[in-house]
């Protein structure tokens, strides 16, 4: 199911470390700084995921596309990551989310799904899983209302969102060869 694991290394902390330095805590962010971290720690490690592949990737800076997407894949490809992270290894039926408000003003490509191993308060590896297209997302993703109970969890719903299991993602494979055009496909 999970396909790509990475190790989180003192390189990958130190850079995301580095690159949160300057950015604001976020309106509404329910866990602040940290978040920001758990974030900028999937960001590196998408980066390096793509560049492993071959493929060329900016970072966005822009005003408008830094809210809107974070890469931009062969030039073409609008991504936003989402960073999620968790004390046990991500499973098949796991909840990838994307908040409403988030919804509401980005429309990427692609979301693109990281969990994060947590162990002991250190980070140690991170599950690359998948992505979805927001077309998709929208269509076939969960939708729920803050304050909502998931029966299959017991988890309280923070905040309007909308989720899709882990396996109802697109692999890293049908990923790649989505946004380089191979096996036929048009995106």
């Amino acid at each position: 199911m999970v396909k790509k694991i990475m190790r989180i290394t003192k390189e990958i902390l130190w850079l995301a470390e580095k690159r949160i330095q300057d950015v604001p805590i976020l309106k509404d962010s329910i866990r602040g700084k940290e978040a920001n971290l758990i974030g900028s720690i999937g960001e590196v490690m998408f980066e390096r995921f793509i560049q492993d592949e071959g493929l060329t990737l900016e970072k966005e800076t822009g005003e408008k596309e830094k809210y809107n997407h974070d890469f931009v894949i062969e030039g073409e490809y609008t991504v936003d990551v989402k960073t999620k992270d968790r004390s046990v290894v991500p499973k098949s039926n796991y909840d990838c989310t994307v908040a409403q408000k988030t919804l509401d003003h980005q429309e990427p490509d692609y979301f693109y799904f990281i969990s994060l191993l947590k162990k002991g308060g250190v980070f140690t590896d991170g599950y690359l899983l998948g992505a979805i297209d927001t077309p998709s997302l929208l269509i076939r993703g969960e939708k729920w209302k803050a304050g909502e109970v998931d029966a299959r969890n017991g988890k309280t719903i923070r905040v309007d969102c909308v989720s899709i299991e882990i396996k109802n993602l697109i692999g890293n494979d049908e990923f790649i060869n989505k946004v380089t055009g191979e096996n036929g496909w048009i995106s």
